[in-house]
């Protein structure tokens, strides 16, 4: 295959990807960049695009196609700023797709605690009237994967995901399963700040 039709083929599945994870609301890139590739007849999966590319086009795709993306992404890091002021002495954080701007159809909205043991955390929620369901979600930490018990639920039409660490763990930021780095997290301060520069950009615009 040329170089240019390589990367035209390149740029085709990212874009396809992008909008598999944006409108279909697959959550795994792999998964999904496998699947943009069998659409092109690319059945030795040559030519994917990095997980880097992919994020790109994911806001590239919004941009273009969203058009109330940003209302969207600014309602539901609002609603994470609810449930971490719910769980602020548990050192809460903001991290995932509505963090970093990428979140589609389904992305939930995933917090990180701190916490001894997770009935403390599940006790946080006791007065609000949730139904919550306690599963694990597996992440790297130091080279070493790990298992954290994981409280979901769902509030105001969001699915919401907190992942409790131990408090051992807390200071340790977990990889990112999109890039080979750690996984950017904003706690209760920053989200705060970042929300009142949006609301601040949205009545001088």
């Amino acid at each position: 295959m040329g170089r240019k039709k390589s990367d035209y083929l390149r740029q085709s599945i990212a874009h396809e990807t992008a909008k598999i994870i944006t409108e279909e609301g697959v959550r795994d890139f792999h998964r999904a960049k496998l699947k943009a590739s069998e659409r092109f007849g690319n059945s030795q999966h040559g030519s994917l695009p990095s997980n880097f590319e992919i994020e790109q086009a994911i806001t590239s795709f919004q941009k273009t196609f969203i058009p109330n993306q940003e209302h969207k992404l600014l309602a539901e890091r609002q609603i994470a700023l609810t449930i971490m002021k719910w769980l602020k002495s548990y050192s809460p954080y903001l991290v995932g797709p509505v963090l970093e701007g990428t979140a589609g159809i389904n992305a939930p909205i995933c917090i990180h605690v701190a916490c001894d043991t997770v009935e403390k955390i599940i006790d946080e929620f006791a007065d609000k009237k949730l139904m919550l369901k306690l599963t694990e979600r597996r992440l790297k930490i130091n080279n070493e994967f790990v298992f954290l018990p994981t409280i979901s639920f769902e509030y105001q039409n969001n699915e919401i995901e907190v992942l409790v660490f131990n408090l051992r763990q807390q200071h340790q930021q977990p990889k990112s399963k999109i890039q080979n780095r750690s996984m950017q997290r904003m706690n209760l301060r920053g989200l705060t700040e970042l929300l009142n520069e949006s609301f601040l950009n949205d009545t001088q615009g």
